[in-house]
């Protein structure tokens, strides 16, 4: 508890020009129902085998402590290492736009000034609930800057070699409403494949469209999946956290270099009020 009440200090310090949070949340070191397959994917990507585990701008570091230390954890470690950080030149500049129409989210990014000349860049489009209440097992119960989804560009977009039979399979499938399944028929949830491929030196543009009922459908069916194979059914949550407020929702975009985690520059914009879709002619 002490880690996340720190790190939610600083955003009431910093300005989110300065400071981003995002949360990623994990099964450690118990179940989290506000887990997801993106918050997975990321978890594979940093390597986190234990929580509280935090980075800054790449720089990694960890530990947390009760609430009582969470006053101290800030002073002492975090607000130094954020500081440290603003001072850095940011080594691209980021435009972002993104606007809520029924339940999609459509983000738009112009990538320019690329000053890294690593070939693993990669530029992230995350969808976070900037506010999720639940009493967690820690006894915290509100929740900041809640990673909802992240994009999932086709293969060629993410550095990837396409696979042909899946992205066949893929299409073939029923829409992904929310799972209607018995415990024994619960399918494992695959891994993601995060980020848009950047080339050095370069930037572009980017485009991507959140389906809030497919991000949901995709939380739900991980949930079901961890109480039913990860868990052989000896674990239940009392809630499923993984219903989306659309009225709550912000998008953060940043690029990172994937051979060294360093984030390179990092955008965030709150999302306005959904429009109603319209009819179609």
């Amino acid at each position: 508890m002490g880690a996340s009440l720190a790190f939610s200090a600083g955003l009431e310090k910093y300005r989110r020009e300065d400071y981003v949070l995002l949360s990623y949340h994990v099964h450690i070191p118990l179940p989290d129902p506000m887990v997801n397959p993106a918050t997975l994917a990321r978890q594979k990507f940093y390597g986190v085998n234990s929580s509280p585990s935090y980075y800054v701008d790449g720089e990694s570091s960890g530990g947390g402590g009760s609430a009582d230390t969470a006053k101290s954890l800030f002073e002492t470690k975090i607000d130094q290492m954020v500081v440290r950080h603003l001072d850095e030149k940011p080594e691209a500049s980021l435009k972002l736009s993104a606007k809520a129409v029924g339940s999609t989210v459509v983000v738009k990014t112009d990538v320019s000034q690329v000053a890294s000349k690593s070939d693993k860049l990669k530029l992230h489009v995350a969808l976070v609930e900037d506010l999720v209440r639940y009493s967690g097992e820690n006894g915290l119960r509100f929740h900041d800057m809640v990673v909802r989804a992240m994009a999932e560009p086709p293969a060629a977009a993410a550095g990837k070699t396409p696979d042909v039979k899946k992205e066949a399979a893929d299409k073939a499938a029923p829409a992904p409403d929310a799972p209607k399944t018995t415990a024994s028929t619960v399918p494992a949830v695959p891994e993601k494949v995060l980020g848009f491929s950047v080339k050095p030196g370069q930037g572009g543009k980017f485009q991507y469209t959140f389906d809030l009922k497919k991000a949901e459908a995709e939380g739900l069916a991980h949930l079901q999946d961890f109480e039913t194979n990860t868990r052989k059914g000896q674990y239940s949550f009392r809630q499923k956290k993984y219903a989306i407020d659309a009225g709550r929702l912000s998008v953060v975009v940043f690029l990172q270099d994937e051979a060294t985690k360093k984030i390179l520059q990092t955008v965030y914009l709150k999302l306005p009020a959904a429009k109603a879709a319209k009819p179609a002619n």
